[in-house]
């Protein structure tokens, strides 16, 4: 066993309490996608979607990455919930294939019998493209199924013309994509000088003749500008509306719009959708970071390898969250705090090793309490209440006892999560092309 890791807050986070300092934290969520039936029929399938307990659980469990819950529901004797489940269990692992495998299995069998849970399994065959990168064959797919399922049971229809309705406006403009990369890219990270003890990984980024500041942001989804930055790097405004949450942050007014080129060194993105804000941001999520493959970030650059590549070997199954159309990721690995598995997403928008929020205030123990000013997706909040906690964790082999910040006036919906400040020590191995990551500590760690 290593030994073990203190995080102490010295002169940093009591007097930050007392006294009130500044967190940068990043977007907890950007507006829903749909992701199950809009509208309610009346055939047997509807009411299976609606009411059927354990399939609702697959959609949470899924959104959690929670796969204990997973594979207790695979052993159901109902065939489509263990169908639902398996599917689920393959996408919280990023094995995209195997979870189209189970999908196409699913709709193929039920077909006949029951279309409307046929046609949920044909819907998140197509998700599993959309987290793969390939936009355009996701709607492709279902374009596809609009035609396939149009008339095939009494109250379908309204679902389909909900769903006709979401390609008109998506193919009404080019769809996100990534150029390959014939070989490894190594970007410099640069950190924000307003914050001297903030880790959070910025890279330059170039669009319409300007270069800019992008910070990598693994709490978020799409690529999120805020007003000003958006109209300055030329990007087309959508008419879509829609509302966001951060950590303090609720109910923020958002529209949508697509930026055609998005350079970042050697990577080069096409049609990238944009969430525009009111408040200053420049981010990308992991919604596009995940087609690039595989990555490796540490405190000074970070790698993106070429598929032709070898990226660094991980013993750990990535475990990702997703709604079942795929237009919502997140990381959350599991690891021991106070020795119990406990799922934390990682948030490499966030400034600090932890952060945490009023429901991880059971799972710790509870320090000082004062206030606190923040950083999110709405701007800046000023003296919120907060709670100085310390917390024992296991990440890959290594023990930490970790001090932190809990916001206690904060549902954002992950209790705990791992920030960029662990940059300090350890790297954030993600390799989405074989199923992986891992947290390869640094020599000062052991």
């Amino acid at each position: 066993m290593r030994g073990w890791k203190f995080r102490r807050p010295l002169l940093g986070l009591f007097p930050l309490l007392l006294f009130g300092g500044i967190a940068g934290s990043s977007i907890a969520d950007e507006p829903p996608s749909q992701s199950v039936p809009a509208a309610r029929g009346d055939t047997e399938s509807d009411t299976q979607v609606f009411e059927n307990e354990d399939l609702k659980r697959i959609y949470q469990a899924m959104s959690d990455a929670d796969t204990a819950t997973l594979f207790d529901l695979y052993k159901s004797k109902d065939s489509i919930v263990h169908a639902f489940a398996a599917m689920a269990i393959e996408r919280t692992r990023f094995n995209l294939e195997a979870a189209s495998k189970d999908a196409k299995v699913c709709e193929d069998s039920l077909f006949q019998s029951k279309p409307g849970i046929a046609l949920l399994c044909g819907q998140f065959r197509a998700g599993n493209l959309r987290l793969a990168g390939k936009w355009q064959a996701a709607l492709d797919a279902e374009a596809d199924l609009v035609r396939r399922y149009r008339g095939r049971a009494p109250g379908l229809d309204k679902r389909l013309d909900n769903l006709q309705h979401y390609l008109n406006r998506e193919t009404s403009v080019p769809q996100f994509s990534v150029d390959p990369l014939p070989a490894d890219v190594i970007l410099a990270i640069k950190h924000d000088a307003n914050r001297p003890n903030s880790k959070r990984p910025i890279l330059t980024a170039r669009a319409n003749g300007r270069n800019f500041d992008l910070l990598l942001d693994t709490g978020a989804g799409d690529l999120i500008l805020d007003e000003g930055k958006a109209r300055d790097l030329g990007v087309k405004l959508l008419d879509e509306h829609g509302r966001a949450s951060g950590w303090l942050s609720h109910d923020i007014e958002t529209q949508r719009g697509v930026l055609d080129l998005l350079q970042i060194g050697a990577i080069t993105l096409r049609n990238v959708p944009v969430v525009i804000v009111p408040q200053r941001n420049a981010l990308i999520g992991a919604n596009l970071l995940a087609p690039l493959g595989a990555l490796r970030v540490t405190e000074k650059t970070l790698t993106v390898y070429a598929e032709s590549s070898e990226a660094p070997t991980c013993d750990r199954y990535m475990q990702i969250g997703t709604d079942p159309r795929g237009r919502r990721l997140r990381i959350i690995p599991e690891f021991l705090v106070n020795d119990r598995p406990h799922r934390v997403m990682l948030d490499t928008g966030a400034g600090m090793f932890l952060t945490g929020t009023k429901a991880a205030l059971d799972e710790v123990i509870r320090l000082a309490r004062g206030n606190l000013a923040m950083n999110d997706i709405g701007g800046r909040h000023g003296l919120v209440s907060a709670q100085a906690a310390k917390v024992k964790m296991q990440i890959d082999g290594q023990p930490f006892n970790i001090y932190f910040i809990i916001y206690t006036e904060s549902t954002f919906p992950y209790d705990i999560t791992l920030g960029a400040g662990a940059l300090k020590d350890m790297d954030f191995v993600l390799d989405f092309r074989h199923q992986n990551l891992c947290f390869p500590m640094h020599a000062h760690s052991h």
